[in-house]
């Protein structure tokens, strides 16, 4: 399945078809190259690896492992929407690179952070987490509800507070969850005629469910991005 994006339109003008059987364009010197020369140059390549593409490989098929995984043990903590009269920013606790790890100030628990849910009218900020150890009385498992989690690094909300310092508190209602969620590793997937690469990705169904049913996927767009873009 190719691309559905009709590009036979200005300012590209790729006319390529492939039943005029052409599988190369030349370029004489002296003449200016035209865009629709390059485009269609394009598209014949881009045919020529479809072809061979979908010989070997389904629509949709995994080239290079994106394993997807199913968690029904995923951990969540819920924060309250304001600390020190200063609203919650949930992203100020993720680090893709090198996660944040935070600390509760009465139970000792720790966690790396793994991902975030900024609060919305209806819902409290919410950090995707990965416990790391238990508390200081070695039994504690989770977090506590109603206290102050410090991290490994400066957090910043309005005000900024320095590594080991209280930047937030936990909700004090069911603060730490157990949820479901879908996860992607990054991989190389076969879709309409292109290997596309697929980031690593995380899907969250529920915070405090871990039975969800449900169907899940990928969307797939096309865009054009210009210059100006």
């Amino acid at each position: 399945m190719a691309q559905i994006t009709d590009l036979n339109v200005s300012p590209y003008y790729d006319d390529y078809d492939e039943k005029d059987n052409f599988h190369k364009v030349l370029f004489r010197p002296g003449y200016s190259i035209q865009a629709r020369e390059l485009t269609t140059l394009q598209s014949i390549l881009q045919n020529q690896v479809e072809r061979h593409g979908s010989h070997v490989f389904k629509e949709g098929t995994v080239v290079i492992p994106g394993q997807v995984s199913y968690s029904t043990a995923f951990n969540t903590l819920q924060l309250t929407t304001t600390f020190a009269n200063e609203d919650i920013v949930a992203a100020a606790f993720y680090n893709a690179t090198n996660p944040v790890v935070i600390t509760g100030s009465l139970s000792g628990v720790k966690a790396k952070v793994i991902g975030f849910a900024e609060a919305t009218t209806t819902t409290q900020p919410v950090l995707y987490i990965q416990y790391i150890s238990v508390g200081t009385d070695n039994v504690t498992p989770y977090f506590n509800n109603s206290e102050n989690i410090t991290a490994n690094t400066t957090i910043t909300h309005t005000t900024s507070y320095s590594a080991n310092i209280a930047s937030a508190t936990t909700h004090d209602i069911f603060a730490a969850q157990i949820g479901t969620a879908v996860s992607v590793e990054e991989g190389v997937y076969y879709i309409r005629g292109h290997f596309v690469r697929c980031e690593k990705e995380t899907l969250v169904l529920s915070i405090n469910n871990t039975l969800q049913s449900g169907r899940v996927g990928f969307n797939i767009t096309e865009t054009l991005v210009t210059p100006e873009t």
